[in-house]
């Protein structure tokens, strides 16, 4: 079964905070992918061979890493759990500027400056009740006929933006796009970060493993948001559109007059005529890897409960393209080959990570490898042609296994490669109270053999990053873990206020990161929906006394109704701003109230029909109604059961 990372573990958060207590793209046309630069990070991973390592980065090191300081927070109105990114773009009257882009589950899509947080633009998300991790993709900012263009995937949408102004440029469903569908009618989401490449953006689909729907793998052009190819992992089919067609709106089970297509587009477009049963299976919440030169996209899938039985109906033969790593043709979407590490699971060890693609020794010579982490604790290395060469089938060239690993355990957030080694950090595992150690990994690139852990390390659910040296890993305890690369010897903690699903990214002296988990849908009232909604920032710290960033940091507190200032002693002081105080949180202003900022206006609807909407001047909250109340789903009467609503029986 499918879990996000986001959200597996949020229903606990409070014990989980209690215990804590005692990542320049490849241009337009660009052949290769040259990862990112000493300024830049404009990927998820920072390249798309996704191996979260940035060995252009020298301004952070060993050496001084205990220096980074805090250098400002941007506070927004809920949690930031996508990476930043971070590109250099030509600001109307400013020139070149080093720019943060980041989604918020407040709604809003963030650009903000490097080099003091402050905001150049933002843009409201159209609503996706849906979606229970509405914000979770991260973008990517490529050059599309000659112009910085930004990339990001919020509920089932797909979006493209100028990277300067905000001008919102195209929109792609994954779905129907509908705005105000409830909770169980559709589950479509894009928690797949894009990967840009030749002028089309590619990208998975996830339905969370609730209610009718599979998920499936995109092509988009870049330029105008039509669809090139759709893989459904289900049936293994590909449909392509005709170049006349402009598909707008797309998914592997819906009809064609809920996505707006012609009655006879099924049938009569190539490839397009497989079984579109929605059976809850096939999701995509990987991102996806790619190989210029084999022009072969990498990425992997969960799965729903299953056996091996063909004769079963109860749960299904499990399908071939779930809960495996995959490569798909980049030109026609047409699958290349696959592996997975079971044919049956119903312990949800699904795969989330992205897969890694980087070149290393086995066996005495070169090879060009894709390595993933999975959910089982096990990290698995084959070959980027799928046949292991020592043995000639497909199956890895080595697998580790870290900890035992679990529904909400294992390896769920994606590994960093760099220096021929694999860092990971690992997640819970099945216990809370008993979470499984240790946490932090380096395993040998080459034997798949430990070369350092840390038993001190707090599970993580962020994906690890590292520049030469230096290793950063996120945390449920709400701090950046930076270890020494070679030895995992602990060098700093970077407060990030909350528990942490984003990855820290080091672009010259400075690291970015946001913070905050959750889960969205079901009932409003669950401790996941609540904690997704508490105010979170994007933060920067840089090296202390490099340039732009003062000897002792800065007291920035993300609190705009507060003073930020350091005493004769030089510690921190954050006192209370007069009530009264014009203020935001995000881009939602109010007033300032006791040190607070009060907003002057919530927008609370949640497209819930089950939930009274309740704006109060510290946020939002969800009242669910009284089960049995009469709602819809789509066109059918239903009843508000827990906060959601569920069809009649019969």
């Amino acid at each position: 079964m499918q879990r996000p990372p986001l959200g597996s573990i949020v229903a606990l958060l409070l014990l989980v905070v209690s215990l804590a207590a005692c990542s320049d793209g490849a241009s337009d046309g660009d052949p290769v992918d040259p990862g990112p630069s000493a300024t830049e990070w404009t990927t998820y991973g920072g390249s798309l061979s996704r191996t979260f390592y940035n060995s252009a980065a020298t301004e952070v090191t060993r050496e001084n890493a205990a220096k980074l300081v805090p250098l400002w927070r941007f506070t927004t109105g809920a949690v930031v759990t996508a990476s930043p990114i971070v590109a250099d773009v030509d600001l109307p009257g400013e020139g070149r500027t080093q720019v943060v882009y980041t989604p918020s589950w407040d709604g809003h899509f963030y650009a903000l400056r490097g080099a003091d947080g402050t905001l150049v633009w933002s843009h409201r998300f159209k609503p996706h009740p849906g979606a229970s991790y509405p914000q979770a993709a991260s973008a990517s900012v490529e050059v599309i006929d000659g112009r910085r263009v930004v990339f990001v995937g919020s509920g089932m949408t797909m979006h493209s933006f100028d990277a300067a102004t905000g001008e919102l440029l195209w929109e792609f469903d994954a779905g129907t796009g509908c705005t105000n569908c409830d909770f169980l009618a559709e589950r479509n989401e894009i928690l797949s970060s894009a990967a840009v490449f030749e002028d089309v953006v590619y990208f998975g689909m996830d339905v969370n493993d609730f209610g009718d729907g599979k998920g499936g793998v995109y092509a988009v052009d870049a330029k105008d948001g039509t669809l090139e190819w759709y893989f459904d992992l289900v049936t293994g089919a590909t449909c392509h559109p005709d170049p006349s067609d402009a598909v707008r709106r797309f998914d592997g089970y819906h009809t064609t007059d809920e996505l707006g297509l012609p009655s006879d587009f099924f049938s009569t477009r190539e490839g397009c005529d497989f079984d579109r049963t929605g059976i809850a299976c096939g999701n995509v919440w990987s991102s996806v890897a790619i190989d210029p030169e084999r022009r072969l996209l990498y990425t992997a899938s969960s799965n729903c409960d299953t056996d091996d039985d063909p004769a079963t109906r109860e749960p299904p033969l499990m399908p071939p393209y779930e809960e495996a790593l995959f490569a798909l043709h980049l030109d026609t979407g047409a699958p290349a080959w696959r592996w997975r590490p079971r044919e049956v699971d119903n312990d949800d060890l699904a795969i989330g990570a992205v897969p890694n693609l980087f070149e290393t020794e086995i066996a005495g010579e070169a090879r060009e490898v894709v390595g993933i982490g999975v959910k089982d604790g096990t990290y698995y290395l084959l070959d980027r042609d799928g046949v292991n060469e020592l043995t000639g089938a497909i199956e890895p060239y080595w697998q580790t296994n870290t900890v035992p690993g679990g529904d909400f355990g294992g390896i769920i957030a994606s590994a960093s490669v760099g220096e021929d080694k694999v860092f990971f950090s690992t997640a819970i595992g099945t216990d809370i109270t008993n979470p499984q150690k240790p946490s932090a990994w380096a395993l040998d690139a080459r034997t798949g053999g430990v070369v350092w852990t840390n038993a001190e390390a707090l599970p993580s659910y962020a994906p690890t990053s590292a520049i030469p040296g230096v290793v950063f890993m996120g945390s449920i305890g709400g701090a950046v873990f930076v270890y020494d690369s070679d030895t995992g010897k602990l060098l700093n903690r970077l407060s990030g206020v909350g528990p942490m699903s984003s990855p820290a990214v080091v672009v010259g002296n400075r690291v970015f990161f946001g913070s905050g988990t959750g889960a969205r849908g079901g009932s409003p009232a669950a401790i996941a929906f609540q904690t997704s909604l508490i105010p979170s920032p994007i933060s920067a710290f840089c090296v202390s006394g490099s340039e732009g960033c003062p000897e002792q940091g800065t007291c920035n507190d993300g609190n705009q109704c507060t003073t930020d200032v350091r005493d004769m002693g030089g510690a921190c002081v954050n006192e209370a701003l007069e009530d009264g105080t014009e203020c935001a949180v995000g881009v939602l202003p109010g007033e300032c109230r006791q040190g607070i900022c009060l907003l002057d206006e919530v927008i609370c609807d949640d497209q819930n029909q089950c939930t009274d909407d309740i704006a109060t001047q510290s946020g939002c909250r969800f009242q669910i109604i009284a089960d049995g109340t009469p709602c819809v789903v789509r066109d059918d009467a239903g009843q508000c059961v827990g906060g959601a609503c569920v069809p009649l029986a019969g």
